[in-house]
C-alpha cells in the first residue's frame, strides 16, 4: 500500500547499511516513522529533505500492520533553516525533539500540525525570536496535553483581578488572595498578562524574551519544567541549547 502526505520531519536515525529511520508529524497530527534507504550514500537525492522540520510530500510503502514502511519518496516543500544562525537551528532541533516526544502512532490531533508549521514559518520569518518562538510552542503544547487551565480566572476562588500566586496541577491558576504562599515564591506581578499574550498572539507574533521581565522568565521557566517532567525529564536538545546559548 502506498500512502502520501504532506508531513513536517521531526528526526532521522541512523539504520542499517546506511540507511535512517524518519520520524515526521503528518498534516493530520500523527506520528509515523519509516526507513530511508541509501541516506548516508553522497549521490543521495534526498538527504536535504530530512532536517528537523523541514515541511515535506512524504510517501511511504508498506502493509498497514508494518511496524516500519518504506519511504519511498520526500520532496521538501518548505525549510525552516536560516543558514549561520545557531540559536535558531538549536530551536528547531527542541521543537524536533518535543513533538517526536508528544505525537502519537495511531492518534491523530490536527492541532499539533498546525501549530509546528506556523512555529517553523515563525523561525523563518523571525530567526532572532527563536527562543521566544520555543516558549510560545511549549505553552500550546501543554494546552494540547490538556494541562494547561485557562489563566483568566482563579481555579480555587474565581477571582480575575488578583495576581497568579502558583500553578496546582489539581486546581489549575491560583492567585494570590485565596492562597498562601511566600512572596519569594509567588509568581511576579504581571504573569497573568504574559500568559494572556501567549493565548491570543500568532507564533510569529510570539512575546520576544526580555531578560528584565520577571513575569516571563517565571511563567516560561514554570510552564518547561511542566512539560519537560510530563515528557519524563530533559530531552538532549535542551542540553545543547542551554550550553551553546
Amino acid at each position: 500500500m502506498l500512502r502520501t502526505f504532506a508531513a513536517i520531519v521531526l528526526k532521522a536515525s541512523p539504520y542499517a547499511e546506511g540507511s535512517a529511520v524518519v520520524s515526521f508529524l503528518t498534516e493530520h497530527g500523527e506520528r509515523l516513522s519509516g526507513v530511508a534507504k541509501g541516506i548516508k550514500k553522497p549521490t543521495a537525492k534526498w538527504v536535504a529533505a530530512f532536517e528537523p522540520l523541514g515541511m515535506v510530500q512524504v510517501s511511504f510503502f508498506g502493509k498497514e500492520q508494518a511496524d516500519l514502511k518504506r519511504i519511498t519518496r520526500c520532496d521538501l516543500r518548505f525549510s525552516p533553516l536560516t543558514l549561520g544562525h545557531l540559536e535558531s537551528s538549536l530551536v528547531m532541533a527542541c521543537l524536533a525533539d518535543l513533538f517526536d516526544r508528544v505525537a502519537r502512532e495511531g492518534v491523530e490531533d490536527e492541532r499539533l500540525y498546525r501549530l509546528l508549521s506556523a512555529c517553523g514559518r515563525a523561525l523563518k520569518a523571525h530567526p532572532d525570536n527563536a527562543l521566544g518562538i520555543l516558549a510560545y510552542a511549549e505553552h500550546w503544547l501543554l494546552h494540547c496535553l490538556g494541562l494547561l487551565p485557562h489563566p483568566r480566572t482563579c481555579g480555587r476562588c474565581g477571582r480575575e483581578d488578583a495576581p497568579l500566586a502558583l500553578l496546582s496541577e489539581e486546581q489549575g491558576w491560583c492567585c494570590t488572595g485565596c492562597t498562601a504562599v511566600d512572596p519569594s515564591e509567588a509568581l511576579p506581578p504581571g504573569a497573568r498578562e504574559h500568559l494572556r499574550r501567549l493565548r491570543t498572539a500568532a507564533a510569529e507574533e510570539a512575546p520576544r524574551v526580555d531578560p528584565a521581565d520577571e513575569a516571563q522568565r517565571a511563567v516560561t521557566a514554570l510552564l518547561r519544567q511542566r512539560l519537560l517532567r510530563e515528557l519524563g525529564g530533559s530531552l538532549r536538545s535542551y542540553d545543547v541549547l542551554w550550553r551553546l546559548v
